[in-house]
């Protein structure tokens, strides 16, 4: 790309340093490539999830970094998980994990991340810039920052999330209400029965196929939280700060289990763009992740596992373009195809089956009772 005065130039800019981002820069920073990471916020920071960091996300981060068990041992704000329980209608289902999952609040596990890949010569870490827009160019994109400074690179990876400027400007992204959640989730000590190494998840009638979960933080305090449809939520004119209450009360595990709990801050609450469709991820000079590609899992609702995931593909894709001397739309397929195999077809499954569920309830109550087939276990996973 020739050289503009004024204009700092890089092979790579992602937007977005969250799970997918961080990973991506760990990804392609022995690539010899020029390479820039920026996010808006400074780390730490906090973000509104229910904090489950699970297996897949960590067997991904092996693979990305081989010294990245060393400084996951030594990153204490972890719990360990090592199975789950669901709740419906007086059944239960008990899910053991065979991976290394945790719970760690986004705000400690970001900046773990982040601070792996802060201080790294290969990369340029550049916090607190918001970008205001992208414009493309015959060999890349000009990033333009709310303090008009410019950045031009020649691929442009997308790492900002549903509310990010890379989904809307560079795929044309718009938010469809049924494939979106409307989540809050709150803080609380004082949550009793809890184990540290289970998280918990419950479903209601009346709120399928809407769930809550509960899940244990290091110091004993609980991450609970609720998502619903946000087409649901519109339909029905769900305030669902007071569903997480109403939820609760409607719940005699949970309504005992919250009955001392004391709250550690305000409720907040956010929007989850489930992969419930298969949206565009990837085009001349640019590629998507994480939920800038909308992969959060129908079923379990988990972001991170297939936002690292995406990731890692998305440095294997841009390592293939310059290689190739190649960034145009067709070749940047293959970034598609390949997370489409990954998960994307689980997805398109679990999406159906999701549909399902909330048109016909009963369905519920049938998945509960059989839940302890190794085959239904395995699908629900």
């Amino acid at each position: 790309m020739p050289t503009t005065p004024g204009i700092q130039h890089y092979d790579v800019i992602i937007i977005g340093a969250g799970p997918a981002g961080c990973a991506c820069a760990m990804a392609l920073r022995d690539s010899g490539l020029r390479l820039a990471i920026m996010d808006k916020h400074h780390f730490p920071r906090d973000k509104v999830c229910g904090d489950a960091i699970p297996g897949l996300a960590i067997k991904v981060l092996h693979q990305i970094d081989p010294q990245f068990a060393e400084r996951l041992a030594a990153f204490s704000e972890k719990l360990p998980t090592k199975r789950t329980v669901c709740y419906y209608n007086n059944k239960m289902i008990n899910f053991s994990w065979s991976l290394e999952a945790y719970t760690a609040t986004r705000e400690c596990f970001d900046n773990f991340l982040f601070s792996g890949i802060r201080n790294h010569p290969d990369i340029h870490a550049l916090e607190g810039i918001a970008v205001n827009d992208i414009i493309s160019n015959p060999e890349g994109y000009t990033v333009i920052t709310k303090d008009n400074q410019q950045y031009q690179c020649t691929l442009l990876i997308g790492a900002d999330g549903i509310n990010g400027v890379t989904a809307r400007k560079l795929a044309l992204r718009e938010m469809d209400r049924k494939h979106h959640v409307a989540g809050v989730r709150a803080y609380y000590n004082g949550v009793s029965g809890m184990d540290d190494t289970c998280t918990e998840i419950y479903f209601d009638r009346k709120y399928l196929p809407g769930y809550f979960w509960v899940f244990p933080i290091k110091g004993g305090a609980v991450n609970a939280g609720m998502g619903i449809l946000s087409d649901e939520v519109a339909k029905k004119k769900i305030n669902v700060k007071d569903a997480f209450h109403n939820f609760i009360e409607r719940s005699a595990i949970l309504k005992e289990k919250f009955r001392d709990a004391q709250p550690l801050g305000a409720m907040q609450g956010c929007g989850l763009p489930i992969g419930s469709r298969w949206v565009v991820m990837s085009g001349d000079h640019f590629l998507l992740a994480g939920d800038a590609a909308s992969l959060i899992d129908p079923m379990s609702g988990d972001g991170i596992g297939n936002a690292i995931l995406s990731a890692k593909l998305a440095a294997e894709q841009a390592i293939q373009c310059f290689a190739a001397g190649s960034f145009r739309a067709a070749f940047m397929k293959n970034y598609e195809q390949q997370l489409y195999k990954a998960v994307g077809a689980d997805m398109k499954r679990k999406a159906g089956a999701l549909k399902m569920l909330a048109r016909m309830p009963f369905f519920f109550d049938i998945a509960f009772a059989i839940g302890k087939n190794r085959i239904v276990k395995k699908f629900i996973k």
